[in-house]
Protein backbone atom coordinates (compact mmCIF):
# COMPACT_ATOMS: atom_id res chain seq x y z
CA UNK A 1 0.00 0.00 0.00
CA UNK A 2 2.56 2.38 0.84
CA UNK A 3 4.25 1.42 -2.30
CA UNK A 4 1.26 2.31 -4.57
CA UNK A 5 0.46 5.65 -2.26
CA UNK A 6 3.93 7.03 -2.68
CA UNK A 7 4.44 6.61 -6.61
CA UNK A 8 0.27 6.88 -7.78
CA UNK A 9 -0.59 4.65 -10.28
CA UNK A 10 0.29 5.03 -13.72
CA UNK A 11 -1.72 7.83 -16.71
CA UNK A 12 -2.77 6.46 -19.45
CA UNK A 13 -1.31 6.84 -22.71
CA UNK A 14 -2.79 9.75 -24.61
CA UNK A 15 -2.77 10.66 -28.05
CA UNK A 16 -2.74 14.45 -29.46
CA UNK A 17 -5.88 15.44 -30.97
CA UNK A 18 -3.78 16.58 -34.10
CA UNK A 19 -2.81 13.01 -35.25
CA UNK A 20 -6.86 13.06 -36.12
CA UNK A 21 -5.81 14.29 -39.59
CA UNK A 22 -8.40 16.81 -39.83
CA UNK A 23 -7.61 19.35 -42.75
CA UNK A 24 -11.21 21.30 -42.24
CA UNK A 25 -12.11 23.57 -39.25
CA UNK A 26 -15.48 24.37 -39.33
CA UNK A 27 -16.14 26.75 -36.45
CA UNK A 28 -14.09 29.64 -35.69
CA UNK A 29 -14.70 33.42 -34.77
CA UNK A 30 -11.66 34.84 -36.26
CA UNK A 31 -13.49 37.91 -38.52
CA UNK A 32 -11.76 40.92 -36.67
CA UNK A 33 -14.52 42.91 -34.45
CA UNK A 34 -17.70 41.25 -34.96
CA UNK A 35 -18.29 39.15 -32.10
CA UNK A 36 -16.43 37.83 -28.92
CA UNK A 37 -13.55 36.52 -30.75
CA UNK A 38 -10.86 38.08 -32.62
CA UNK A 39 -10.26 41.74 -32.00
CA UNK A 40 -8.09 43.08 -34.40
CA UNK A 41 -6.63 41.72 -38.10
CA UNK A 42 -3.35 41.18 -36.33
CA UNK A 43 -4.77 38.77 -33.92
CA UNK A 44 -6.73 37.00 -36.68
CA UNK A 45 -3.47 36.36 -38.99
CA UNK A 46 -1.64 34.57 -35.65
CA UNK A 47 -4.30 32.55 -35.55
CA UNK A 48 -5.28 31.12 -38.74
CA UNK A 49 -1.21 31.01 -39.26
CA UNK A 50 -1.00 28.87 -35.94
CA UNK A 51 -4.06 26.60 -37.52
CA UNK A 52 -2.24 26.20 -40.31
CA UNK A 53 0.89 24.80 -38.57
CA UNK A 54 -1.27 22.45 -36.68
CA UNK A 55 -2.57 21.01 -40.15
CA UNK A 56 -5.54 22.77 -41.46
CA UNK A 57 -5.90 23.35 -44.97
CA UNK A 58 -9.29 25.32 -44.49
CA UNK A 59 -10.97 27.01 -41.92
CA UNK A 60 -14.64 28.10 -42.23
CA UNK A 61 -15.10 31.09 -39.84
CA UNK A 62 -18.59 31.43 -38.38
CA UNK A 63 -18.97 34.88 -36.45
CA UNK A 64 -22.37 34.63 -34.31
CA UNK A 65 -25.85 36.03 -35.17
CA UNK A 66 -27.51 37.12 -32.15
CA UNK A 67 -30.02 39.96 -31.25
CA UNK A 68 -29.31 41.88 -28.87
CA UNK A 69 -25.73 40.97 -28.78
CA UNK A 70 -23.73 40.45 -31.82
CA UNK A 71 -26.05 42.41 -34.51
CA UNK A 72 -24.43 40.89 -37.92
CA UNK A 73 -25.94 40.18 -40.85
CA UNK A 74 -25.36 38.82 -44.22
CA UNK A 75 -23.65 41.66 -45.73
CA UNK A 76 -21.45 42.52 -42.42
CA UNK A 77 -20.12 39.33 -42.07
CA UNK A 78 -19.47 38.91 -45.70
CA UNK A 79 -17.53 42.30 -46.06
CA UNK A 80 -15.43 41.30 -42.63
CA UNK A 81 -14.29 38.10 -44.33
CA UNK A 82 -13.44 39.39 -47.36
CA UNK A 83 -11.27 42.22 -45.98
CA UNK A 84 -9.61 39.50 -44.08
CA UNK A 85 -8.90 37.46 -46.65
CA UNK A 86 -7.17 40.05 -48.90
CA UNK A 87 -5.15 40.22 -45.79
CA UNK A 88 -4.45 36.47 -45.58
CA UNK A 89 -3.80 36.73 -50.01
CA UNK A 90 -1.57 39.79 -49.27
CA UNK A 91 0.80 37.66 -46.56
CA UNK A 92 0.59 34.95 -48.70
CA UNK A 93 -0.42 32.47 -46.31
CA UNK A 94 -1.25 29.12 -48.07
CA UNK A 95 -4.65 28.40 -46.98
CA UNK A 96 -8.25 28.51 -47.39
CA UNK A 97 -11.08 30.49 -46.19
CA UNK A 98 -14.55 30.05 -46.07
CA UNK A 99 -17.36 32.00 -44.57
CA UNK A 100 -20.35 30.83 -42.45
CA UNK A 101 -22.04 32.18 -39.18
CA UNK A 102 -23.48 30.58 -35.99
CA UNK A 103 -27.45 31.61 -35.96
CA UNK A 104 -28.22 31.26 -32.13
CA UNK A 105 -31.91 30.73 -32.39
CA UNK A 106 -34.05 33.25 -31.31
CA UNK A 107 -37.13 34.80 -33.14
CA UNK A 108 -35.04 37.23 -35.84
CA UNK A 109 -33.43 33.80 -37.05
CA UNK A 110 -36.92 31.96 -37.15
CA UNK A 111 -38.43 34.64 -39.07
CA UNK A 112 -35.68 35.03 -41.41
CA UNK A 113 -35.25 31.70 -42.27
CA UNK A 114 -38.04 31.52 -45.09
CA UNK A 115 -37.01 34.83 -46.03
CA UNK A 116 -33.63 34.91 -46.88
CA UNK A 117 -30.81 32.87 -47.76
CA UNK A 118 -28.57 32.33 -44.97
CA UNK A 119 -25.08 32.40 -44.36
CA UNK A 120 -23.86 27.91 -44.75
CA UNK A 121 -21.19 26.32 -43.85
CA UNK A 122 -18.87 27.37 -46.92
CA UNK A 123 -21.40 27.32 -49.13
CA UNK A 124 -22.73 24.07 -48.29
CA UNK A 125 -26.22 23.36 -47.14
CA UNK A 126 -24.44 22.88 -43.50
CA UNK A 127 -26.45 25.54 -41.27
CA UNK A 128 -24.80 26.02 -38.30
CA UNK A 129 -27.08 27.23 -35.01
CA UNK A 130 -27.04 27.17 -31.32
CA UNK A 131 -29.23 27.71 -28.27
CA UNK A 132 -29.21 28.72 -24.39
CA UNK A 133 -26.99 26.72 -22.53
CA UNK A 134 -29.46 26.25 -19.69
CA UNK A 135 -32.77 26.49 -20.86
CA UNK A 136 -33.66 24.31 -23.91
CA UNK A 137 -35.46 26.57 -26.76
CA UNK A 138 -39.84 25.86 -26.35
CA UNK A 139 -39.54 26.22 -30.36
CA UNK A 140 -36.47 24.23 -30.77
CA UNK A 141 -38.56 21.41 -32.63
CA UNK A 142 -40.48 23.88 -34.75
CA UNK A 143 -37.31 25.83 -36.05
CA UNK A 144 -35.07 22.93 -36.85
CA UNK A 145 -38.12 21.60 -38.77
CA UNK A 146 -38.53 25.17 -40.44
CA UNK A 147 -34.43 24.93 -41.35
CA UNK A 148 -35.20 21.27 -42.90
CA UNK A 149 -38.66 22.51 -44.86
CA UNK A 150 -35.95 25.40 -46.45
CA UNK A 151 -33.40 23.12 -47.60
CA UNK A 152 -30.53 23.39 -44.68
CA UNK A 153 -28.94 20.68 -43.17
CA UNK A 154 -29.13 21.53 -39.46
CA UNK A 155 -25.47 21.55 -37.52
CA UNK A 156 -26.36 22.16 -33.71
CA UNK A 157 -22.78 23.68 -32.14
CA UNK A 158 -21.16 21.99 -28.99
CA UNK A 159 -24.26 19.58 -27.97
CA UNK A 160 -21.93 18.86 -25.33
CA UNK A 161 -22.47 22.53 -23.90
CA UNK A 162 -26.38 22.01 -23.02
CA UNK A 163 -26.70 21.39 -19.91
CA UNK A 164 -30.34 20.02 -20.19
CA UNK A 165 -29.31 17.17 -22.42
CA UNK A 166 -26.63 16.05 -20.51
CA UNK A 167 -28.70 13.03 -18.86
CA UNK A 168 -30.61 12.13 -21.84
CA UNK A 169 -28.46 10.64 -24.24
CA UNK A 170 -31.48 8.81 -25.82
CA UNK A 171 -32.44 12.22 -26.45
CA UNK A 172 -29.88 13.06 -28.01
CA UNK A 173 -30.02 10.02 -30.26
CA UNK A 174 -33.41 11.02 -31.54
CA UNK A 175 -32.27 14.36 -32.24
CA UNK A 176 -28.98 12.82 -34.64
CA UNK A 177 -31.89 10.67 -36.11
CA UNK A 178 -34.18 13.75 -37.00
CA UNK A 179 -31.65 14.90 -39.39
CA UNK A 180 -29.73 17.27 -37.16
CA UNK A 181 -26.08 16.79 -37.35
CA UNK A 182 -23.66 17.26 -33.90
CA UNK A 183 -20.41 19.25 -33.92
CA UNK A 184 -18.25 18.92 -30.76
CA UNK A 185 -15.60 21.28 -29.55
CA UNK A 186 -12.06 20.15 -29.21
CA UNK A 187 -12.09 22.76 -25.99
CA UNK A 188 -14.84 20.23 -24.48
CA UNK A 189 -12.38 17.54 -24.57
CA UNK A 190 -9.52 19.56 -23.14
CA UNK A 191 -11.86 20.22 -20.12
CA UNK A 192 -12.32 23.73 -20.49
CA UNK A 193 -15.55 24.04 -19.85
CA UNK A 194 -16.83 21.44 -17.16
CA UNK A 195 -15.79 18.09 -16.09
CA UNK A 196 -19.79 17.53 -16.87
CA UNK A 197 -19.32 19.20 -20.60
CA UNK A 198 -16.36 16.78 -20.75
CA UNK A 199 -18.66 13.51 -19.93
CA UNK A 200 -21.07 14.85 -22.13
CA UNK A 201 -18.54 15.09 -25.24
CA UNK A 202 -17.23 11.54 -24.25
CA UNK A 203 -20.45 10.00 -24.39
CA UNK A 204 -21.23 11.60 -27.70
CA UNK A 205 -18.55 10.29 -29.13
CA UNK A 206 -19.03 6.82 -27.51
CA UNK A 207 -22.61 6.39 -28.91
CA UNK A 208 -21.19 7.41 -32.37
CA UNK A 209 -23.40 10.67 -33.13
CA UNK A 210 -20.21 12.91 -33.33
CA UNK A 211 -19.85 14.12 -37.25
CA UNK A 212 -18.04 17.53 -36.85
CA UNK A 213 -15.40 18.28 -34.62
CA UNK A 214 -14.68 22.45 -35.07
CA UNK A 215 -12.15 24.52 -32.47
CA UNK A 216 -14.43 27.44 -31.46
CA UNK A 217 -11.33 29.25 -31.35
CA UNK A 218 -11.56 32.91 -30.03
CA UNK A 219 -8.50 33.66 -28.82
CA UNK A 220 -4.62 32.78 -28.17
CA UNK A 221 -5.84 31.20 -25.18
CA UNK A 222 -7.81 29.01 -26.86
CA UNK A 223 -5.60 28.15 -29.14
CA UNK A 224 -2.68 27.12 -27.04
CA UNK A 225 -4.83 24.35 -25.50
CA UNK A 226 -6.15 23.38 -28.73
CA UNK A 227 -2.73 23.13 -29.65
CA UNK A 228 -1.71 20.74 -26.48
CA UNK A 229 -5.30 18.62 -26.71
CA UNK A 230 -4.33 14.77 -26.30
CA UNK A 231 -6.82 12.22 -25.78
CA UNK A 232 -7.28 8.34 -24.62
CA UNK A 233 -6.41 6.16 -26.79
CA UNK A 234 -10.15 4.64 -27.02
CA UNK A 235 -11.50 7.90 -27.57
CA UNK A 236 -8.81 8.66 -30.09
CA UNK A 237 -9.93 5.05 -31.89
CA UNK A 238 -13.72 5.98 -31.26
CA UNK A 239 -12.99 9.25 -33.29
CA UNK A 240 -10.68 7.67 -35.81
CA UNK A 241 -13.44 5.32 -36.87
CA UNK A 242 -16.60 7.93 -36.95
CA UNK A 243 -17.29 9.27 -39.95
CA UNK A 244 -16.34 13.07 -39.23
CA UNK A 245 -17.38 15.03 -42.28
CA UNK A 246 -14.99 18.00 -41.48
CA UNK A 247 -12.81 16.95 -44.89
CA UNK A 248 -15.51 17.01 -47.16
CA UNK A 249 -16.54 21.02 -45.96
Amino acid sequence: MAFFGLFGRKSAPTIPLSELGLTCDMHSHLIPALDDGSDSTETSISLINSLKNLGYKKLIITPHVMTGFYNNDEGKIVNGFNELKKEVENQHIDIELGVGAEYYIDYDFMQDLSKKPMLTLGGSKMLLFECSFVNQHKNFDETVFEMQINGYKPVLAHPERYLYWHDDIEHMKLLHDRGIFFQINILSLAKVYSSDVNKAAKMLIENDLVDFIGTDLHHAKHLNIIENTKISEHTFEKLKNATLLNNTL
